[in-house]
């Protein structure tokens, strides 16, 4: 069976697929290059692309409510926070004393 033959077995996705896997390596570089484009935008766009794409997500996001009890800053309590003393390391106590 010959490559012509082969090709001519194959359906339309699949030729569309081949075609945008053939793609692939210039769609990289163009975000690549992006990365150095003079509007900031842009920059930032390429690079969440990019992460996105090497399986870094997007942190967590916060409310300040949130925040402040995950670094010790306070302790939900109701409506509200409770201010507190920041935790500390246990390592530190010693000094205390």
């Amino acid at each position: 069976m010959s490559t012509a033959d082969s090709t001519s077995d194959a359906t339309p996705v699949e030729d569309a697929r081949d075609e945008l896997q053939e793609s692939v390596p210039k769609a990289a570089r163009t975000l690549r290059d992006l990365l150095d484009a003079e509007d900031e935008r842009i920059q930032i766009r390429a690079a969440e692309a990019i992460l996105d794409r090497a399986g870094l997500t997007k942190a967590k996001a916060y409310g300040t409510k949130s925040a402040q009890v995950e670094i010790g800053g306070g302790e939900t309590s109701g409506r509200g926070i409770n201010r507190t003393d920041p935790l500390q390391n246990p390592e530190d106590q010693d000094d205390l004393f």
